[in-house]
């Protein structure tokens, strides 16, 4: 009896997101990590809280955008949103949990360049993607 396994090979789906687009989406996400540092700082300080305070708050705000923000609804943080991506489960294909976007986030700062170089190969996914089982796809 002959069985086949194709149906439970993993298959890249055709939509996965280009390497420009990828990039594109994490310099803007950087962008507004900054930006949101910068603004809940001089916030926090118009108000007259207290240097450490508005430490914790401004890094606590752009730290925590950074890593959850692939938990966005519909898998999009605000970068991938505007570049038409979106982050989903490798397997299930539903968008990405809060996990998965820690997870595939928290590589980025220690490991940038050695991660990214992983997105050269076929499957096109980052060492946080495949840590995290995620991908990252098109979404127009």
């Amino acid at each position: 009896m002959d069985i086949s396994n194709t149906s439970s090979e993993y298959q890249k789906p055709k939509n996965l997101a280009g390497l420009g687009r990828r990039w594109g989406g994490q310099i803007i996400d950087t962008l507004i990590t900054y930006f949101l540092i910068l603004f809940v700082g001089r916030l926090a300080e118009f108000i007259g809280l207290p240097p450490n305070v508005v430490a914790v708050l401004a890094l606590g705000t752009g730290v925590a955008y950074y890593l959850f923000s692939d938990a966005m609804p519909n898998g999009q943080s605000l970068g991938k949103k505007l570049l038409g991506m979106s982050v989903i489960d490798e397997r299930s294909y539903l968008n990405c949990n809060l996990y998965q976007s820690f997870i595939r986030n928290i590589t980025t700062p220690f490991l940038n360049i050695l991660d990214w170089i992983f997105i050269f190969f076929g499957s096109r996914k980052r060492l946080g993607d495949m840590l995290a089982s995620t991908i990252v796809i098109r979404v127009r």
